[in-house]
């Protein structure tokens, strides 16, 4: 039974971590080499897009470092200021949805059928109903 299901990781016994490492193993070192969206779509199997940032962002939580950025594709660092410069990328994506929240936040902070229109900032004055 094992071999009928050797391609489908849940019904095997590989080795812990393999299939979890298995993308950043397929990265070049350095930004200059990296390796763009559709070809490690081809290289890995994924089925899209979708599919390869899920497992990309699954092997970074379990520590993988993957650098991506600036239309390049993906790679390994290969220093310490390509890991900085990833930091830093990433870090202002995640500032840029936090401000999407705040903004998303301020809407409900309004009760319900009060809320302003237009981009209005306050709702002093009079209404019109």
């Amino acid at each position: 039974m094992e071999n009928q299901n050797r391609n489908n990781r849940v019904h095997t016994e590989e080795q812990p971590g393999k299939a979890d490492s298995q993308i950043a193993e397929l990265l070049p070192f350095g930004k200059e080499n990296a390796v763009t969206t559709q070809e490690l779509i081809k290289l890995t199997g994924c089925g899209s897009v979708r599919e390869l940032r899920q497992r990309i962002a699954s092997e970074r939580e379990q520590g993988a470092i993957i650098c991506s950025g600036s239309g390049k594709g993906y790679w390994r660092p290969k220093d310490r200021q390509e890991i900085e410069q990833f930091i830093k990328t990433m870090k202002a994506r995640a500032l840029n949805t936090l401000k999407v929240i705040r903004s998303a936040r301020q809407v409900l902070k309004v009760p319900e059928g009060q809320q302003s229109i237009e981009g209005s900032e306050s709702n002093g004055g009079s209404e019109m109903d």
